[in-house]
């Protein structure tokens, strides 16, 4: 296993080398927002569903982003192609998003990263 130090570099290591190649890793290492976002986002990605605005604003902290930061946040990502964007067919007011293609890939490989670290 592992000691704490050894993990503390390798996670380091991971986010300043994968920070500056990868404008995903880039995204989601900007902000402990950005973090939430789209982890919230994956994990209704990974179960067959898209997160709407309403739940993301109901579901992250205020202290971490008000409703209009995480808005700008969410069609910032939409523009860099991290997000999908869709429109309910009942309402469409109602905004939901998926992740991309690309985007999930990339937080795969992030969780698998991750998983290397702390299983061992």
């Amino acid at each position: 296993m592992l000691g704490l130090e050894n993990v503390v570099d390798l996670v380091k290591k991971d986010f300043y080398t994968k920070k500056d190649i990868d404008p995903c890793y880039n995204f989601f290492y900007s902000s402990a927002l950005t973090r939430l976002i789209s982890l919230e986002i994956a994990s209704s990605t990974f179960n067959n569903q898209c997160m709407s605005y309403e739940m993301l604003c109901k579901k992250i902290p205020s202290k971490l982003g008000c409703r209009s930061t995480i808005y700008s946040t969410l069609n910032y990502a939409v523009s860099k192609g991290f997000f999908i964007k869709k429109s309910s067919k009942k309402d469409r007011r109602s905004k939901s998003y998926c992740l991309s293609e690309n985007y999930s890939l990339m937080l795969t490989k992030w969780y698998l990263d991750q998983k290397k670290y702390f299983s061992n």
